[in-house]
């Protein structure tokens, strides 16, 4: 957990981690309209704040053109929405819940970063910017045998159900 002192810092810091900045949006929602206006957070982050944050947030993002409504709705997962559309409902009990965890996300991001990506890469640098501008591909960077401890622990805090499954795997 951000320290209270430590996170009111960081808000404040034109040059802050945009990973901290997406920790404290999540641990301390009183702080997302100050993370949403920090200059270092990143769209992906402002679009979670957007449909998650508190209404002082979203107040502060509807400001400057930002709401849920303007990145494309409420995040979703698109894919597997397709496939449940597509599937019977006998053959979606018989599936595993392990694999469905392990579904590969459909990448939004405007950075260009794919699933395969953020699967197979070694450079460290890329792993990092993928957990940074493409939160929907967090479980894939679980998931690669590259990714940096620290960012695996980072990873491990955010309660994500998907990231959650994809790091038991590794285990």
């Amino acid at each position: 957990m951000v320290d209270y002192d430590a996170a009111v810092a960081a808000v404040q810091d034109p040059n802050a981690d945009p990973i901290l900045l997406a920790k404290i949006a999540y641990e301390n929602p009183e702080f997302g309209a100050n993370v949403a206006v920090n200059p270092r957070c990143y769209p992906g982050l402002k679009r979670w704040i957007a449909e998650f944050g508190d209404d002082r947030a979203r107040e502060t993002l509807a400001q400057y053109g930002f709401t849920a409504e303007a990145f494309g709705g409420p995040v979703q997962d698109q894919k597997a929405t397709a496939q449940a559309a597509q599937q019977p409902a006998a053959k979606q009990a018989q599936q595993p819940a392990a694999q469905a965890a392990f579904e590969e996300p459909v990448a939004t991001n405007p950075y260009g970063f794919t699933a395969e990506q953020a699967l197979t890469t070694t450079d460290q640098m890329q792993i990092a910017q993928i957990a940074q501008y493409a939160p929907e591909l967090r479980a894939c960077i679980a998931r690669n045998p590259n990714t940096y401890p620290a960012l695996i622990e980072w990873l491990g805090q955010l309660g994500d159900p998907a990231i959650n499954a994809a790091l038991a795997f590794r285990q």
